[in-house]
């Protein structure tokens, strides 16, 4: 296997050999869609008003979910390239914009310290003083001007991609100062827009600051050196937006790669499970400290494809760290069953269901409070511009199978849409998904009107509607 560039050594976890049959796990999906119903819903009762306060009887509503309480998002790589390069009105943002909107509800808005140029990545600060959060600021931007909620990625990382070459001129003492800098000035502009940050990128695999120059890939730290370095970073942020959510983020421990050995400078075995009890260590550790983020963040990408049982197994093992789980970084590989000689389109249908499959099982765990896609939905939207024997452009926007069936799982099987009649008394009784609502009914034939409300677990009943009365 051809060694992956520094910094990107996670590529040589993500080959996928093992077969995948989903009719084997039938069973436990039907139990996974069962636990969804019990934990993302709950029982709502509607009391619906007049102005003077008398309840409105045998009147038609419809009650129509219109935004998930759950967090479903992907980055915005490809879009930042194209804002970056002058595309933003472009026919393929304008197709963007629109894919996205229809599925998701949060966006994973980029802002590296530094990315290595072959990346062509949102980059805050590759030369030293040269400062260019506005691209950031585009994205989040766009996000909000959208209804989306933007989420920051990623605040600190050690990768040597990712930290600035610059840096290494001062001492550790100084490159302290410039990292409290970066961490305060990014929180602090974005206070009250961004809410949610990966705050910790990859600390279970890269040195703690201290120790870069002896990066030795898989670097595994110390729990005390990696707390030594999170304890402030996290104190810094949370000074500056102590009502934002802050992830420590990380991967290669949900499955162990069938095709590599991966070995510390040691020589001892790394394992995804070794790596997952020391992830959960670690979080247990900074809680002790009064330092505990918000969320555990699992990047999930294998490579070689989960079954229920073991994802299950592995949101488990997740779950001790006391600490919600949001899914970061998902991803499903197929190439392995086009090396198999599998037909493109049937390949293209299994991976669709296998993500399908994965959303289901982690919507199902009680400890999983968000999931992003990692470039999954962006590269599924389907828009192509080739060229005619005339050199004209021909476009191909037809999305593939992943995306039709991650919109339909989010924006009809996970969403409430109910026609109903308020009873004698003017209430009106559902059981919906956790969200926001609009409840729409006509005044007049030739008048309709409506009236938000939300439904969360916490809502207590009967939830008192104003209408307008209807005429007749």
């Amino acid at each position: 296997m051809t060694p992956a560039p520094s910094g990107e050594e996670w590529k040589q976890l993500d080959s996928a050999t093992a077969h995948y049959d989903p009719r084997k796990f039938s069973g436990e999906l039907d139990a996974a869609r069962d636990r969804i119903r019990r934990l993302r819903c709950q029982d709502a009762d509607l009391l619906l008003v007049d102005r003077a306060g008398r309840p409105i009887p045998n009147l038609r509503v419809e009650v129509v979910q219109t935004r998930s309480a759950f967090q479903w998002g992907e980055q915005l790589w490809s879009f930042d390239t194209l804002l970056r390069h002058g595309h933003a009105e472009s026919a393929r943002a304008r197709h963007f914009t629109r894919r996205f909107t229809e599925c998701l509800n949060s966006a994973n808005c980029l802002s590296y310290w530094t990315e290595a140029p072959r990346n062509d990545g949102p980059k805050h600060m590759e030369f030293q003083g040269e400062d260019h959060l506005d691209e950031f600021q585009a994205q989040v931007d766009w996000a909000l001007a959208h209804g989306l909620t933007p989420k920051g990625h990623p605040v600190f990382w050690t990768c040597p991609k990712a930290y600035p070459e610059w840096l290494g001129r001062y001492s550790m003492e100084t490159q302290w100062k410039f990292i409290e800098v970066r961490v305060r000035n990014l929180i602090a502009r974005f206070k009250g827009k961004v809410k949610l940050w990966d705050l910790v990128n990859e600390p279970m695999w890269e040195p703690a600051p201290k120790n870069i120059p002896q990066r030795h890939w898989p670097h595994l730290e110390s729990l005390e050196d990696i707390c030594e370095y999170i304890v402030p970073i996290l104190r810094w942020a949370r000074e500056e937006d102590p009502e934002a959510r802050y992830i420590i983020n990380d991967y290669g421990m949900e499955l162990d790669s069938a095709s590599w050995s991966i070995r510390d400078k040691d020589g001892r075995p790394v394992t995804a499970k070794g790596q997952r009890d020391r992830f959960t260590a670690l979080l247990r550790r900074l809680s002790d400290q009064g330092a505990a983020p918000d969320a555990l963040g699992m990047q999930a990408h294998t490579g070689q494809w989960l079954t229920p049982s073991t994802q299950n197994a592995m949101l488990d093992d997740f779950a001790t760290s006391g600490v919600p789980l949001h899914y970061t970084e998902f991803w499903a590989d197929h190439a392995h069953l086009l090396k198999a000689g599998m037909d493109h389109k049937i390949a293209e249908e299994m991976k669709a269901d296998y993500v399908a499959n994965i959303m289901t099982v982690a919507f199902a765990h009680p400890s999983v409070d968000a999931f992003y896609f990692w470039g999954e939905i962006g590269k599924s939207m389907g828009f192509r511009e080739d060229h005619n024997s005339n050199g004209l452009p021909t476009s191909s926007h037809n999305p593939t199978p992943t995306y039709w069936r991650v919109q339909q799982l989010l924006r009809t099987e996970w969403m409430t849409r109910e026609s109903l009649v308020s009873d004698a008394d003017g209430r009106v009784r559902f059981r919906g998904f956790l969200g926001d609502y609009a409840l729409r009914y006509q005044i007049a034939s030739d008048m309709p009107a409506g009236v938000n409300f939300d439904l969360s677990a916490q809502t207590p009943g009967p939830r008192r509607l104003v209408l307008h009365r209807p005429r007749g």
